[in-house]
């Protein structure tokens, strides 16, 4: 028994000494990455406070790196939490055979898109078939049906060509304890793993990435490569705020450029992502977790996450400003109104929210005009299992005393839980606010409202975008060209 404790102890430290691991990944060509101690705290704070509010719990593991730009230098100041955790990447990985796709490519003496119809949808829209054919090529490799054991002769030969973008990032320094080796499924040689790639994963051959060096990795590619492949990824890479290719997205204050990879699968969501807010801050953010636990709307769960980073670091800018219900004043309702109070739902931003059979007015002030994104915080009041059906319309009147009334935006408040709804973008004048809140079933609730005020228009006088179109495209317009 004295034996078995004393195993036990040394596997648990061995375990805490793997997750405390201090961030590696720092040696980027004419980058500084300085390890900051107050920033590690910070993130860990900000985790261990976010996990605590989140309804689920089975929601219990967060890893995440921040690194932030220090204004006009190659300093990258940098934060973690849990940063060397290796975690299910899911999609996330594509990251990685998107670069080394265009190192493939300029080894065989092509233009750095020469895969373009295949690494294209793998990144904009996560295609897995897609990426089983980039593998393929970069690997220069094909599924063998019938190996069934790492001890067939042809093993040991395929199993090192698929291991070629490991050596891709070993040779970066941005490797680690990571594995980068297997397709997502279903792909093209099949919706599961078979044959040899059946044992890739019994070698182990799972795909496992970890905050730290996936996030010195967006750096180096944002920071460090030749133009033209830069504008070649930032083209597949950029996301709208909006986009249902972003879980930080719904976190972030408008006007922010956002360039990412996402990942979902089983009960994992994960995103990397260089970021330049509206304030001309810069950071890398890259967060692992295991926050799909309730369906669908869980996939965008990560986005209060980003928000409170963002307002932990006083990285947001004043244009964005949330108000709730803990103020009575600027909510008006029809009816039989109901202001809760703690007890609330773990994810409620504010000490209250209220529920409404009818219609309510919400009429915050803002102190200046300017076109805003609204958003509706949906606190997990409701969910999937309760019996009452609760759809919500909401309609903003702007500044031309324009609005949408019954048939504003309108939404399932069950289905879209633990997240920043955006009604739309409008243009208001600073002053009173109208916001028409109708319940369109038995009861809806009403927690938060955010306005997050869009920066100027700006032009890049500075920007060098290149338009890459393919061979076929460009013969197409000429004979478009000839033929009107």
């Amino acid at each position: 028994m004295n034996i078995l404790c004393c195993i036990t102890v040394v596997f648990f430290l061995l375990i805490v000494n793997v997750n405390c691991e201090e961030c590696g990944c720092n040696k980027i060509p004419s980058i500084e990455i300085i390890n900051d101690e107050q920033l590690a705290n910070e993130i860990k704070q900000v985790r261990d406070d976010f996990l605590e509010k989140q309804p689920s719990i089975n929601f219990t593991r967060l890893s995440a790196t921040i690194l932030i730009r220090e204004k006009n230098t190659q300093t990258w100041k940098r934060g973690s939490v849990d940063g060397t955790l290796i975690a299910y990447p899911a999609s996330t990985v594509k990251l990685m055979y998107m670069y080394a796709a265009m190192e493939w490519c300029k080894n065989q003496g092509y233009s750095i898109d020469c895969l373009d119809r295949y690494v294209r949808p793998m990144i904009v829209v996560s295609s897995n078939l897609d990426t089983g054919y980039v593998v393929d090529a970069i690997t220069n490799t094909t599924n063998i049906d019938d190996l069934t054991s790492a001890n067939d002769t042809r093993w040991s030969n395929w199993f090192y060509q698929r291991l070629s973008t490991e050596r891709l990032m070993k040779d970066l320094n941005l490797y680690e304890n990571q594995v980068i080796r297997s397709k997502t499924y279903p792909t093209n040689s099949g919706q599961t793993p078979g044959g040899s790639e059946s044992v890739l994963l019994a070698v182990p051959g799972r795909n496992l990435l970890q905050s730290c060096c996936t996030a010195s990795f967006m750096l180096y590619l944002m920071q460090t490569r030749p133009n033209n492949e830069l504008q070649y990824m930032k083209s597949m890479l950029y996301r709208t705020l909006e986009s249902d290719h972003t879980t930080f997205g719904n976190g972030l204050p408008a006007g922010t450029i956002l360039y990412s990879k996402v990942g979902n699968a089983y009960d994992t969501v994960e995103e990397i992502a260089y970021i330049i807010l509206p304030n001309g801050k810069e950071i890398i953010l890259s967060a692992f977790s295991n926050g799909y636990q309730r369906g669908a709307s869980d996939f965008y769960i990560l986005g209060r996450f980003t928000e409170m980073i963002l307002e932990k670091f006083s990285l947001n800018t004043p244009s964005t400003k949330i108000f709730t219900t803990d103020n009575n004043d600027i909510y008006t309702c029809k009816n039989q109104v109901i202001k809760h109070t703690p007890p609330l739902p773990k994810d409620n931003i504010g000490q209250s929210l209220i529920t409404f059979n009818s219609s309510c007015y919400i009429h915050p002030i803002l102190s200046e005009r300017g076109v805003y994104t609204v958003s509706i915080w949906n606190p997990s009041f409701f969910d999937a299992s309760t019996n009452s059906i609760s759809r919500l319309n909401v309609a903003v009147t702007d500044a031309y005393n324009e609005t949408d009334g019954d048939n504003g935006y309108i939404y399932n408040q069950q289905t879209s839980v633990s997240r920043w709804i955006s009604v739309g973008d409008f243009v208001l004048n600073s002053g009173r606010q109208e916001i028409y809140l109708k319940a369109l079933d038995q009861t809806s609730i009403f927690n938060a409202i955010r306005f997050s005020m869009h920066p100027p228009l700006t032009i890049d006088s500075n920007s060098k975008s290149s338009i890459l179109i393919p061979c076929y495209s460009f013969i197409y317009l000429i004979l478009l060209f000839i033929i009107f």
